[in-house]
């Protein structure tokens, strides 16, 4: 009988993990599947310690991506060491390493990490990817107080599951692949835009504040120009670990294109939106590089739901950027948010009407600051001009990569056999590329010709 229920609980023990590692698959923020994953090796192994180790795709070095909490932190090896010959053996040889005793089964007893930690029961058993069978991976567990903690039908369930995990990190990894910029690390801006329609609709639902902040690298092109693109890579990069450094965990930092990143600051009002923005400028703006005396600074233009009463998500990423233009047009290095200099010159006039400004809250200065402005097209002619030198800049890079591929052209041209048919073929295509380029020349003569026709232009 107790035989039988002993049996019984093993097969439900075993459903349910198979269970819940069928359902990790649908998960794809990594960090959450990997703390889900932890999470039930914790409570269904009997383990003092539960690892998730992932290998680097390039390096092939072992990282810890995630741990149970009640790792011992009483010193620094403690906390972060593990057993490398053992994780080195089973990525290796693909095979899972079993352990009742490790002292006294003798194999790996004498290695250093073993013998430092203290280690007697473990089971070590690898992560593949079922798209190359290649392992990503190792989940790891031990024991240190007690042998004889693991049994067989342990490690058989820790394989059915780590099987699952592996399925589910690759999926996963892919999809963080997809909605990354692979240069800064950031969201790119496909996912930045579906996901500040997600957060615009939960702050709309639920009546809570939202931040939006848009940054700018300062002159960026020249520091392109005078140090070459590697130096620019290495900024754009050091900027966007600094943003992160300065963020929450569940904030959203996104590379839009360029040097242009958004955050995505949930359930943030205006003054913490503008403390974030000054800290997050500080701190760039104390970066250094070697090999260089440029010093690189950020723009940054604030919008804010509901204090700037915008209806929908377009109108907030169009104030933050208008904020944007007029950091750039103070001086640049700079923190604005939307209406800060109309309201700022609206302090002077609000006694008129009997409310001093110390009565008066930033959303009640805002409502009386669209009255005072209304019908003002200025604004949206500084938002037009901002988005058409953005797009001229573009244009400068594009043409620098022009210039590029022209000399890549002239050298690859010199080694092709005049005698052979691909040089007809070589010649169509030049003349097409000569045609688009006098499309554009043309595009952009007709550009100047209404620009010159502006009345403002007029003498």
């Amino acid at each position: 009988m107790k035989e039988h229920q002993a049996k019984q609980r093993e097969a439900d023990r075993y459903k349910t993990l198979l269970e819940i590692g069928q359902s990790l698959v649908t998960i794809t923020d990594l960090d959450q599947l990997l703390r889900q994953i932890i999470d039930v090796l914790a409570k269904e192994i009997q383990a003092e310690r539960a690892l998730i180790i992932l290998r680097h795709p390039i390096t092939g070095e072992m990282r810890i991506a995630n741990s149970t909490a009640n790792v011992d932190t009483s010193t620094l090896e403690d906390a972060i060491l593990f057993s490398k010959t053992i994780v080195s053996d089973v990525v290796n040889k693909g095979k899972s390493i079993f352990s009742r005793d490790v002292i006294k089964d003798g194999t790996y007893s004498k290695t250093d990490s073993v013998m430092n930690l203290k280690i007697r029961s473990l089971m070590c058993v690898p992560l593949v990817a079922k798209q190359n069978g290649d392992i990503i991976g190792t989940v790891y567990v031990d024991n240190r107080s007690v042998g004889n903690i693991f049994s067989k039908d342990d490690l058989t369930l820790l394989e059915s599951f780590a099987s699952l995990a592996g399925m589910a990190i690759e999926n996963a990894h892919l999809y963080e692949l997809a909605i990354m910029d692979e240069l800064t690390k950031c969201y790119v801006r496909r996912y930045f835009e579906q996901r500040v329609r997600e957060e615009f609709s939960r702050a709309e639902r639920q009546g809570s504040a939202l931040s939006l902040l848009m940054i700018d690298v300062d002159q960026f092109k020249e520091v392109n120009d005078q140090y070459g693109h590697a130096l620019g890579d290495s900024v754009l990069k050091e900027i966007a670990i600094t943003v992160k450094r300065n963020l929450r965990t569940y904030d959203l930092l996104a590379r839009l294109g360029g040097d242009e990143f958004a955050i995505i600051l949930p359930e943030v009002g205006f003054q913490d939106a503008y403390r974030v923005a000054e800290k997050i400028r500080t701190a760039t703006a104390q970066l250094t590089f070697p090999g260089t005396q440029a010093k690189t600074t950020i723009s940054i233009g604030i919008s804010c739901y509901p204090l700037h009463h915008v209806n929908d998500v377009e109108s907030l990423l169009k104030k933050a950027d208008v904020a944007l233009y007029k950091a750039k047009q103070l001086g640049r290095n700079t923190c604005f948010f939307y209406g800060q200099q109309e309201m700022l010159e609206l302090f002077g006039q609000v006694a008129l009407d009997g409310s001093g400004p110390s009565q008066l809250s930033l959303a009640q200065l805002l409502e009386k600051m669209e009255v005072e402005n209304k019908g003002d097209v200025s604004e949206e002619i500084d938002f037009i001009i901002g988005k058409s030198i953005d797009l001229l800049k573009d244009l400068f890079e594009k043409a620098d990569q022009l210039k590029i591929m022209a000399v890549r052209m002239n050298n690859q041209i010199h080694q092709i056999d005049f005698t052979s048919n691909k040089v007809a073929e070589v010649n169509g295509l030049l003349q097409k590329l000569l045609t688009r380029q006098g499309e554009l020349e043309r595009a952009l003569q007709d550009y100047r010709r209404m620009l010159s026709d502006l009345p403002l232009m007029k003498p």
